[in-house]
């Protein structure tokens, strides 16, 4: 860590966080003894963004091999306070549980990076699944100085470590690899976390709809999940939740709105960013969000690519594109092919709400054209398709 360069750049406050935080981080380091056991465990860690939720693609590949292979014991990395999945044993991450569960598992399942200080030892194998389809370029396809080396340095390693990179589209496929620095197997299959988006019920929408406090199964529930800001950040440096509704907006009669901050801010968030929205930032599964809901409002967040194997329409809120474009830089043309309107304020969402049958229509061409694009694969049978490649 380049103190000099982080004084000049930064408050004193992020400063001092960023050496606390690497301070705990050297602790673990000590702690972590890849290699020492001879003997890998016939076991599986599953990770999911750092241990903050129980989800993604690591839980439908979970599912998907608790059925097929029991014969695996199976670990759970999650933060403080969150519980494992059924079937699987919890290991608090950072915790020395963690830490032995992730140099002696032979498998490892992550939709992210895990800590900067894992090394692959002889003989695991490493499923990268990511977590979504990009709009916004990534890694060493960003244009600008967004990245630091140290970082890119850090996930050029990691993605040396992978076996297998799970793909949802062919559009991935030929992104994703370049991108990492990435020249091992892949695994084109759509997201097993998707597969539930055509496999639910109308039981399945209503008794999520009602774990969240929407029994009424007339209500149309709008959900509003953008995504995180690399420009929009606390006075201690954590990315701070992104919200352009109005916290006090009162929708139409008959819509209900509910918000999901992204997982990268949830350090910072707080229930009065969310306002009179139902707060589901911290549902452990934004899958079940999907299925619940009737219409999706979000902005450069992957959640569209997977919101959109439902049929059911999509707005964009994104009054900052243009600057949020010139400074992360996009894939394609966002405009011409978005799925739906984009938006500009929480007015011209109030605006839209009521005429989304005619904004189905007129968006069907698009909407039909990036399904082919994106959702090709996405056939409920993805999580299969993973776990006969790796696992047999």
């Amino acid at each position: 860590m380049d103190i000099k360069r982080l004084a000049k750049t930064y408050s004193p406050t992020r400063v001092m966080g960023a050496l606390r935080r690497r301070g705990s981080a050297y602790v673990r380091k000590l702690q972590y003894h890849p290699g020492r056991t001879k003997q890998l465990e016939n076991a599986v860690l599953f990770e999911s963004h750092r241990g903050s939720m129980v989800g993604c693609n690591p839980l439908d590949i979970y599912l998907e091999l608790k059925q097929t292979h029991p014969e695996l014991k199976f670990y759970w990395a999650v933060a403080k306070g969150l519980e494992a999945p059924e079937g699987s044993q919890a290991v608090t991450f950072g915790s020395g549980a963690y830490l032995r569960a992730l140099a002696t598992s032979k498998y490892l399942v992550n939709n992210t990076n895990f800590p900067w200080y894992f090394r692959k030892v002889p003989g695991q194998v490493y499923l990268q699944t990511w977590h979504g389809t990009p709009l916004k370029r990534l890694a060493r396809d960003i244009a600008t100085n967004y990245l630091t080396k140290s970082y890119l340095d850090t996930m050029d390693r990691e993605a040396s470590f992978w076996d297998y990179l799970i793909t949802p589209n062919e559009f991935c496929t030929k992104i994703l690899p370049n991108a990492f620095g990435y020249d091992g197997q892949v695994i084109e299959s759509g997201y097993p976390r998707n597969d539930r988006l055509t496999t639910s019920t109308a039981k399945d929408r209503q008794r999520i709809r009602e774990a969240i406090g929407v029994s009424d199964p007339s209500v149309i529930l709008v959900m509003y999940a953008p995504t995180w800001r690399d420009f929009k950040r606390t006075a201690t440096g954590k990315w701070d939740t992104v919200n352009f509704m109005d916290p006090n907006i009162e929708l139409p009669a008959g819509f209900k709105l509910m918000f999901r901050g992204h997982s990268n801010t949830i350090d910072a968030h707080s229930a009065k960013v969310a306002g009179n929205a139902i707060d589901v930032t911290t549902y452990p599964d934004v899958t079940d969000l999907y299925i619940a809901a009737d219409v999706l409002i979000t902005d450069y967040s992957s959640v569209m690519f997977d919101y959109t194997v439902t049929g059911k329409p999509i707005m964009f809120l994104a009054p900052d594109l243009d600057r949020y474009r010139a400074e992360r830089g996009f894939y394609f043309d966002f405009e011409s092919e978005a799925p739906g309107p984009i938006l500009n304020s929480d007015q011209e969402v109030l605006a839209a709400l009521p005429r989304l049958d005619t904004i189905s229509n007129n968006y069907l061409d698009k909407y039909r054209a990036w399904q082919s694009k994106f959702n090709e694969l996405e056939d409920g049978k993805a999580a299969k398709r993973v776990v006969k490649r790796v696992w047999g």
